[in-house]
């Protein structure tokens, strides 16, 4: 189901790509000006770094991601690379799964590239930059396959990364809004919108439990595990007691990549070239 040609085509797209080379600047840049910030701290510089690197980094990386993927589907649309590839020996979900594990594999190596700054610009904690790493990692591939779904369903390659990023700022906020909706009040309708964010907690992915900057310097263990607050949902405090940080890390990743390419997969089989 996965064409490794197609696959290679994809990656050396990313490699001229002009967008993927700003971000590596970018990177670069990130980590210096990081590691100067860190510099000008009393005491902790260390660690001051590496909350400025790990913090500007893994923002700069979903950016890039999201807005490679976005305008790289919405640039093969209008050029017609989809039909003249689709008019090949290739099936339509030979073509989304092949885009898919490029894009994963795209994003994991951005995560390697943003991981590697954050080594050099202190001496974080070997697990906490381990299991950072990998849940950054899994939070950027979750990321470029919602941008492939956005821009295989909006017709707007600026909408496809607008919604795209929608989605990342409320994963991130997630936590936050629940904790909010929490707090007890008379307001009947302040409680129905509490209930309507634990549901909205289910289908959204909780990425403000993942990459976390204090395992960087304290570790998973020092810093508490995954840091779970009382109001972070229900259903994320039951799957982290069971799994365990890793576990909550894996699963997430997996169900919500497979969520995500089942929906392209369904409205891909339904357009008409």
């Amino acid at each position: 189901m996965i064409s490794p040609p197609l696959v290679k085509y994809i990656l050396t797209a990313a490699r001229r790509d002009k967008i993927m080379m700003t971000l590596l600047l970018m990177i670069v840049l990130g980590a210096c000006l990081s590691v100067f910030l860190g510099a000008s701290a009393v005491v902790e510089q260390g660690q001051f770094s590496l909350v400025f690197a790990s913090g500007g980094l893994r923002y700069l990386g979903v950016a890039g991601i999201v807005l490679f993927v976005t305008f790289y589907m919405r640039r093969s649309f209008e050029h017609k690379e989809v039909e003249f590839l689709l008019s090949r020996p290739l099936s339509r979900m030979t073509f989304l799964f092949s885009h898919a594990a490029a894009f994963i594999l795209l994003a994991v190596l951005t995560a390697v590239a943003v991981v590697l700054p954050v080594l050099i610009a202190g001496a974080p904690s070997a697990s906490g930059l381990l299991v950072w790493g990998a849940s950054i990692a899994v939070e950027y591939a979750i990321m470029a396959v919602a941008a492939l779904f956005f821009s295989m369903v909006l017709s707007s390659a600026a909408g496809s990364a607008l919604a795209t990023l929608g989605l990342y700022v409320l994963s991130r906020l997630i936590g936050t809004l629940l904790g909010i909706a929490s707090v007890a009040t008379d307001n009947v309708l302040i409680r129905m919108l509490g209930k309507i964010m634990d549901v909205i907690s289910v289908v959204v992915p909780r990425l403000d439990l993942m990459g976390q900057t204090s395992w960087l310097v304290y570790g998973v263990e020092g810093s508490s595990g995954i840091g779970l607050l009382e109001q972070a949902g229900r259903y994320a405090q039951a799957m982290v007691a069971h799994l365990g940080v890793a576990g909550f890390v894996c699963v997430q990743g997996i169900a919500f990549i497979a969520l995500l390419i089942a929906a392209s997969a369904f409205d891909f089989a339904r357009r008409r070239f």
